[in-house]
């Protein structure tokens, strides 16, 4: 088996059989499918065990709600394919050629990440701009993938080596909001082999109440978490040019952050100092993003800085 097409599944009977279909399709065809039922109240489980009945690569797990990383821990644990792919259920793959571009770039490959497009609900498609990576060798790839703003740690937007996973028991941390970015670094730290694929093969749907797009206080404290949690791992490393690439993607989820906190400062009061406190990671600038807030914070100091990114986003 050569992959495992992992799907975790909850409430999403309006977009399961797009996503679905668009698996089934595929011009590549060793795969399996496992669709692991979340403990959808809606009709969600049925369709899972509808196209179970149709399709022998699917598999269907039932199982009490847990939560996103959950469902991808257990879907991953049942798994027998080499590699893993994940693929949240209200999304779906654009290409019928997906998983075969895949396995054309994954021979003696750890990961191989590929470009996306964000789907809107009124049918139109975004791409999201990534610079085409040249070079194979890990910290270059890396490197190149920070400065051109493209260092996703979303799980979906690319394939993993199921051993990788397995032999470093890397999981989603099933306490966390932004899992994704937590499991990735796991998951960089111990690679070594990366391929990168010039092609927006996921749709990623944009619904006004997902996950990603609402404001939650967790969901900021889960990111302090990470961001606390990895910078203290990341500025250990012995490799200077690996670290100073690591410390630097980080600086950019960092700026993120700190948007998030510029749009809702009143509501983050207790967090202000622990976020703040981040700031050295600014000085890690290969992003342009990190070059441009971390020259603003320098002049003007993050609360002014702050209040003017406040002001642009209003503007915007």
């Amino acid at each position: 088996m050569y992959f495992s097409i992992i799907v975790p599944v909850y409430n999403v009977e309006k977009y399961l059989s797009e996503c679905v279909d668009s698996i089934l399709c595929q011009t590549f065809t060793d795969f399996e499918l496992i669709l692991v039922d979340d403990g959808s109240k809606d009709e969600s489980g049925k369709i899972c065990d509808q196209y179970a009945e149709k399709d022998s690569r699917i598999k269907v797990i039932h199982k009490e709600n847990g939560g996103q990383s959950s469902a991808r821990n257990c879907g991953v644990a049942q798994s027998s394919g080499e590699y893993i792919v994940f693929l949240d259920s209200d999304d779906f793959i654009s290409d019928d050629t997906f998983l075969q571009d895949i396995k054309d770039s994954s021979a003696e490959t750890d990961v191989v990440v590929f470009r996306y497009k964000k789907y809107f609900e009124d049918g139109r498609e975004e791409e999201v701009a990534v610079p085409s990576v040249t070079s194979t060798e890990k910290n270059e790839f890396l490197r190149q993938l920070v400065i051109g703003d493209a260092f996703f740690c979303s799980c979906w937007s690319k394939s993993v080596k199921a051993s990788l996973l397995k032999e470093n028991i890397i999981v989603f941390d099933e306490t966390l909001r932004c899992e994704d970015m937590d499991w990735y670094y796991s998951v960089v730290l111990v690679a070594e082999k990366f391929a990168f694929i010039d092609k927006p093969f996921v749709s990623y749907r944009q619904r006004e109440n997902s996950i990603t797009s609402s404001f939650n206080k967790k969901s900021i404290t889960d990111y302090i978490i990470t961001i606390d949690k990895w910078y203290s791992k990341i500025k250990t490393l012995d490799d200077e040019h690996f670290r100073v690439t690591m410390l630097s993607s980080l600086a950019k989820l960092y700026c993120n952050l700190i948007i998030s906190y510029s749009r809702n400062s009143k509501l983050l009061k207790e967090e202000k100092k622990q976020i703040f406190s981040f700031k050295p990671l600014l000085k890690y600038n290969l992003n342009p993003r990190t070059r441009i807030i971390g020259k603003c914070s320098k002049i003007f100091g993050l609360n002014i800085t702050c209040k003017l990114l406040k002001i642009i986003d209003k503007i915007r």
